[in-house]
Formats: C-alpha cells, sequence, structure tokens
C-alpha cells in the first residue's frame, strides 16, 4: 500500500463557538451554516491517534475547526493521549475567552507544542465589536497568566503565534500588535481580510504564476463526524473525499477518486469546473512577495509578505 501521509492533520472536535465574529464564515449567521452543530465522539480521534502510533510518521496534529476547542469536554483526553506519540506535534488554535488558569497550567504541563491566538487589534473597542461575545481585557488576562506560568517553569512550550485578521478598519494597529506580542510569540501572522464566502485573495487578474495547491498534498481536515473535507477552506464539508467509518485516513489521502481528480486538475491548472477551488487563491497564500528585516523597539524582526498574510518573526 502507499504510505503517504500529509504533514498536517486537523480534527475538528467541534464546529460550535463561543463567538459570532462578524465576518466569520461560519457563525457570522445562522444561514451560512450548512451542516449541523455537534462535538466530535472519542473514538473517533482515537481512531486517528491509532492510526498514527502505526504509521510512525512526523505530523502537525491540529484540534480545531469551525469552532473554539475550549469547548471540547474531552479535548483534555485526546492532547494527553496526542502527546505520547513521539511522532505527533500536537497543537490548536483559540480566541482566548475559556483560557483560564486550569487550562494554561493543563498547557504547560502537558507541553503543548503550539497554541494559535485569535486576537484582532490592541483596541479593546474594536476587538470587541468584530468578535461579538469576547472581551479582549479578560483575553489578555487569561494569555498574560499563560506566559506568567511558561516563564516561572522555564517552559520553552506551547510555542505562542498570534493572529489578527486584517479589517480595514484596525490595520492601522498592525505595528502595535506585533510590538505587544512579538517578546513572547513565535511568529505573528497579519492575515488578509476576506468578506464572508470570498476564498479570493485579489480582484481582477494578477500576474503570479499558478501552482497546483499544496493543501491537497499536506493537509487532512476531519470534521467531528469522522467526514474527511478536501481542505481547510471547506468550512461546510461541500467536497467530502471519504469518511473514517469507511476508509483509513491513509486510503483516504492515496485513494480517495475525489481527491486524486482535484490533483489531477490542478496538476493540468485546470480548475474552471472544481467546486471551491475554481474561485480560490490559496494556492498562492504563501507565496513570498517581499521580505525585509525591520527594527521595532530594538527587536529585529524579520517580515515577509505573502498574498494571504504578513508574518513577523524575530530575526
Amino acid at each position: 500500500m502507499n504510505n503517504l501521509f500529509p504533514k498536517e492533520l486537523v480534527l475538528e472536535v467541534t464546529n460550535n463557538c463561543n463567538l459570532r465574529c462578524r465576518h466569520c464564515h461560519f457563525h457570522a449567521h445562522k444561514d451560512l451554516q450548512k451542516r449541523k452543530l455537534g462535538f466530535m465522539e472519542p473514538h473517533v480521534w482515537m481512531r486517528v491517534l491509532d492510526e498514527l502510533k502505526e504509521l510512525n510518521r512526523s505530523v502537525n496534529l491540529i484540534t480545531h475547526g469551525a469552532g473554539e476547542p475550549l469547548l471540547y469536554k474531552h479535548l483534555f483526553d485526546l492532547l494527553k493521549k496526542a502527546k505520547q506519540i513521539p511522532s505527533v506535534s500536537v497543537g490548536f488554535m483559540t480566541n482566548g475567552m475559556l483560557l483560564d488558569k486550569k487550562w494554561a497550567n493543563r498547557l504547560i504541563d502537558l507541553q503543548i507544542d503550539f497554541l494559535f491566538l485569535s486576537i484582532d487589534g490592541t483596541n479593546a473597542t474594536t476587538n470587541d465589536y468584530f468578535r461579538v461575545n469576547a472581551n479582549l481585557k479578560q483575553i489578555e488576562k487569561n494569555i498574560g497568566y499563560l506566559i506568567e506560568k511558561k516563564l516561572k517553569e522555564k517552559s520553552n512550550l506551547p510555542k505562542l503565534h498570534f493572529n489578527m485578521v486584517g479589517y480595514p478598519e484596525i490595520l492601522d494597529q498592525e505595528m502595535s500588535y506585533v510590538q505587544k506580542w512579538m517578546p513572547v510569540a513565535e511568529a505573528i501572522s497579519i492575515a488578509y481580510f476576506r468578506p464572508i464566502g470570498s476564498r479570493k485573495l485579489w480582484d481582477g487578474q494578477k500576474d503570479i504564476l499558478f501552482k497546483p495547491c499544496s493543501l491537497l498534498w499536506n493537509q487532512m481536515v476531519v470534521s467531528y463526524d469522522g467526514t474527511v473535507g478536501l481542505c481547510c477552506e471547506d468550512i461546510n464539508l461541500d467536497v467530502p473525499i471519504g469518511k473514517l467509518a469507511e476508509n483509513t485516513l491513509s486510503e483516504i489521502y492515496n485513494f480517495s477518486p475525489k481527491l486524486l481528480f482535484y490533483r489531477e486538475k490542478h496538476l493540468i491548472n485546470d480548475l474552471s469546473a472544481l467546486l471551491l477551488c475554481a474561485d480560490c487563491h490559496t494556492w498562492a497564500g504563501d507565496m513570498v512577495i517581499e521580505e525585509k528585516n525591520i527594527l521595532l523597539d530594538d527587536m529585529k524582526i524579520k517580515c515577509r509578505k505573502a498574498p494571504a498574510f504578513t508574518n513577523y518573526t524575530k530575526a
């Protein structure tokens, strides 16, 4: 059997969320949700972890999807078992509202590899406006405790990544955001704002040479009910490529007829009839447009611009 496997595996433990962000492609309005809300049954992720043990391949396991993973009551058990697999690096993205002291202690004690924190700007008024039900002061308090605990325990993990959506109204906060979080961050990303329903990173024609989308080869996404979606852009599972109840992840990755068809079309740059892909620019999302070093508060920072984001790391 062909034993190729993606570098990144997304486990959507739940598609429920405690926020209702104004521009969320799934939770902003009820009519955007084309699938039911739910939580992953433990037997689904147990099956995934058993397969990862057998494969013994380096995989980044990401336990979030269209929802907030800290709502999932079995998350601690999942993370604990995942950390017992040497070849697996595990972490997730959170909006930070539920990242209390108990969870901060757990993440450090388990030595979770990475944590992505989704915060929009440094101004509480604008953050709490765009991220409905969020409270920036509480989020910063939660993160502050996590950082203090890491320092006290002399722990390098979890590595912290910060993500801000570049809404036009808050782009003037970009450098203050970098200034605030860079001292404790592994990386900071300012994501390109895409209106609800859009998978485009630019309007009209752009002089960028097409390349097949790496997500079709490097990523697999498992929804809470065990259905495998085409990629992370397939938020409503419009293009399901398999089910864990019927096949292993390795079998789906290597032999799913639909996935193989999409790959074939990408290889010949024929996306016009592909659902999702025909109007999607994610294939170009990480192409480097500009790279430079900047100095901010005596910090040397590398700035890398791509169509989907601007990324900041310590130089």
